[in-house]
């Protein structure tokens, strides 16, 4: 690219806000990525290259590198990594807090919210926790914001992110400054007659506002409508809408609009403004009591992180407008959002946050240079933005769609491009009767009237949405992207912006797609011809992924059961690792037995991928779980086939599996037991069965040298002896466990496995074996880097 025209681009105002904030973000990042000191030697060598090449002065160094560092330090030292209630969890307490967080539940017996406690089983202790309560009554409405309350119940630490794609709950508390949970039952729970501060009493005052007008709406508008409404005007926490309603808006790319964000704010004030001015006010008093409602709207919406952006650069527009002062756009946004990360540093994890500058960004660049070539055209302005819009927003959206949430919307743009005259009459109208709400009973006709018009928008509304989501293909899964690719990603956006803003030379073709070229090649991968086992972290259950050196995929147990109409575990470890690596076929099915913590988790798995065939011990269990499973396989015609003893059930080139069906006393003695073989390399998965299944079935295995065992029932006694081992000889012994009652794993076990090299999920989270030619490797996940890391190398038997 031309040095002069790079040399003009740095000295641009917007640049360097913008540049500057990177950096200042890049801190941040480097300090929750644990990477401070290689991202500083990164940095610095870029930096100075592009001084030693004479394109930034020397002055930039010193101030990027500065930022930086504030960035670093700032994180450091505002994110606390524990408290004093992470020192006395996990146990059963009595505790004092103040709910400082609004109230919110995804179904009606369930209530949410951040308690900041004072008093701990009579201890004087000063923390945040998240609080999980439940009401057999489904009545939470003596739960406020700012009121302080005795409650019972039990104090835990989060679930680790002890497998790969596993959401960290610990870290998205920390976020919040809370590192414990608490689970209490609303009838344990009572309220402390304490008086409440200034703050307090205007914070809660807000959400009692909140609450009357969705009330007074409720007379008026049923569900689902109610709920569209309260979401667009005030919020996904004001009422929360039913699960179909999410699934279709989301399955449509719509589900955005169930959430407050920017666009409201806009809404408002123009509302505001419009309103005002046909009185004939003086603008400055418009502007001020803008503000203001403004600021009254952002608290009311509980701070979302897109509604505090729009509501600080409205403000800061406004301020200029009163002294004579314009603003730069993206030095605005990139100004606002290192306040915002100055301020709570972890915003810069939030979702919303992410989501809301990045579209923004789009909208200030992209959107912007498109919009001055379309204006040649003499199009309409108001024509532009209806089309240009949903369009731009989508291509910034996109990949932070993909890598939360492993999809793409198909029709989300014209879907977008749909709704916005609706949306734009629900907001305003929404606003308006809102306003009209609080001012009860006089005006509720009026509201009435309102609301009336509404449910024929809200209607229309979720017509469209239901209209795209059914159609074919409306949601499409994708795998996840990496950091690196996302990066390229924008970085190929900025690119065809800048071409477009500056103009299209042979020059700027050439340059554009030689970096295209060379970033796209940089993230091609080879793919892995290796035999690779991945031990799943299901706590005390069984979940284990078989990867073939064709690249096919089978599946030994599917984890626990879902457990008080909760996700399972198969749904929120297994799926999002799938859906991660792009696995949406499995070639079998496994289940060694119908025990809930090794087939819970199989109806979501038959549900939700490709399962050319199902491998069961029983077609007459009588369980809940095995009812369920049969039910699925019928329904949607799955191959299934009940296990027979020494079966081939898969064969390529130098790997196969075998099953073998024992003959025991008892269910756990009947599971499947399956044997993998690769070259020299053999591995035995024993599900619930120990020695008496063993027996029954040694005759039928080969006499080879098993590698690794995968000990049955979690470690139990009885599943091992000194004469199975003599007979398997096994390096390496993998025992699926985590926390329980039973005593898993026993210690006479443990002691019979004493000469192999044990490995527990428990302690080692997920576990990862990867065998090639003559040799294996043993990884284990670190919850701190969110890798595998190498364990230990064996050799098999033809080299050892």
């Amino acid at each position: 690219m031309d040095r002069n025209f790079f040399i003009k681009l740095i000295q641009n105002k917007n640049v360097i806000m913008f540049v500057t904030a990177i950096f200042f973000m890049g801190g941040i990042l480097s300090y929750f990525n644990n990477c401070a000191i290689h991202a500083a030697i990164i940095i610095t060598f870029i930096l100075i290259s592009l001084n030693s090449c004479k394109l930034i002065s020397f002055k930039y160094i010193i101030l990027w590198s500065l930022i930086f560092y504030v960035g670093f330090f700032n994180a450091f030292l505002r994110i606390k990594t524990n408290d004093d209630l992470v020192k006395i969890a996990p146990q059963d307490a009595i505790i004092y807090g103040q709910i400082v967080s609004i109230p919110t539940g995804d179904t009606p017996d369930k209530n949410k919210f951040f308690l900041e406690t004072s008093n701990v089983n009579g201890n004087d202790i000063k923390a945040k926790t998240y609080v999980y309560m439940t009401s057999v009554s489904k009545d939470f409405s003596n739960i406020n914001i700012g009121n302080t309350y005795k409650i019972s119940g039990k104090l835990r630490l989060p679930f680790k992110a002890s497998n790969p794609s596993q959401f960290d709950y610990g870290k998205y508390l920390q976020n919040y400054q809370a590192h414990t949970v608490f689970y209490a039952d609303y009838e344990n729970c009572e309220l402390v007659n304490k008086k409440l501060n200034l703050k307090w009493r205007f914070i809660q005052s807000l959400n009692n506002v909140r609450k009357n007008i969705i009330s007074t709406h409720s007379k008026y508008l049923k569900s689902p409508n109610l709920e569209i409404l309260g979401g667009i005007v005030f919020g996904d926490d004001a009422v929360a809408p039913p699960d179909y309603i999410k699934d279709t808006f989301k399955n449509s790319g719509l589900l955005h609009i169930l959430a407050a964000s920017g666009m409201n704010v806009a809404f408002i004030y123009g509302f505001w403004y419009f309103i005002l001015s046909r009185f004939r006010i003086p603008i400055k008093f418009i502007i001020f009591s803008g503000m203001f409602v403004v600021t009254l709207y952002t608290f009311m919406t509980g701070l979302g992180a897109s509604v505090v952006r729009a509501a600080l650069m409205l403000i800061f527009v406004l301020a200029g407008k009163l002294i004579d002062r314009d603003s730069h756009s993206v030095s605005l946004l990139a100004f606002v959002a290192s306040l915002m990360l100055l301020y709570n540093p972890s915003y810069i994890n939030n979702i919303g946050f992410q989501l809301s500058f990045i579209v923004t960004f789009g909208l200030l660049t992209t959107a912007n240079a498109i919009l001055e070539l379309i204006n040649k055209f003499k199009i309409p302005n108001w024509l532009c933005a209806e089309l240009l819009i949903p369009i731009v927003a989508q291509l910034w959206v996109a990949p932070l769609q993909m890598f939360y949430f492993n999809t793409i919307s198909t029709y989300s743009i014209i879907a977008n491009i749909a709704i916005m005259p609706f949306l734009s009459i629900i907001s305003f109208g929404g606003f308006i009767s809102s306003l009209i709400a609080i001012i009860a009973p006089i005006t509720q006709n009026i509201c009435a009237i309102f609301d009336f018009i509404l449910k024929y928008c809200l209607d229309i509304l979720v017509n469209i949405s239901n209209f795209f989501s059914n159609m074919p293909h409306s949601l499409i899964e994708t795998t996840h992207p990496s950091v690196i690719q996302i990066i390229i990603y924008y970085i190929i956006l900025l690119i065809i912006t800048f071409m477009l803003k500056f103009g299209i030379s042979k020059k700027r073709i050439t340059f554009a797609l030689t970096t295209i070229l060379i970033l796209t090649l940089s993230t091609v991968s080879i793919p892995n011809k290796d035999t690779e086992i991945l031990a799943f972290d299901v706590q005390n259950a069984d979940a284990f992924l078989i990867k073939t050196p064709a690249n096919k995929y089978f599946m030994v147990d599917t984890g626990k059961a879902p457990y008080n109409n909760g996700k399972s575990q198969a749904e929120v470890i297994i799926l999002k690792y799938l859906k991660d690596k792009g696995i949406k076929e499995l070639e079998g099915l496994i289940i060694t037995h119908f025990d809930s913590d090794h087939s819970g988790g199989a109806p979501d798995i038959l549900k939700n991928l490709k399962v050319n065939i199902v491998y069961i011990n029983s077609l007459d269990n009588k369980t809940y779980t095995s009812a369920n499973i049969y039910k699925i396989i019928n329904e949607n015609k799955i191959d299934y086939m009940l296990a027979q003893n020494n079966y081939k059930i898969y064969n390529e080139s130098d790997f196969f599996l075998n099953t073998y069906k024992a003959e025991g006393k008892n269910d756990n003695e009947q599971s499947i037991i399956t044997l993998l073989s690769y070259k020299d390399f053999q591995v035995l998965f024993t599900g619930d069965a120990g020695i008496e299944a063993y027996n029954s079935i040694k005759s039928t295995l080969p006499k080879e040298k098993i590698e690794v065992l995968k000990v049955g029932h979690h470690g139990a006694s009885g599943v091992v002896n000194n004469t199975m081992l003599s007979e398997i000889s096994p390096d390496v012994s993998i025992i699926s466990t985590g926390t329980n009652i039973f005593g898993h794993p026993n210690k006479s076990t443990l002691d019979t496995l004493r000469n192999t090299d044990i490995y527990r999920t428990d302690r080692q989270n997920s576990i990862k074996i990867s065998a090639h030619n003559n040799n294996y490797k043993v990884y284990t996940y670190d919850t701190n880097s969110k890798k595998f890391k190498l364990y230990k190398i064996y050799s098999t038997k033809e080299t050892s």
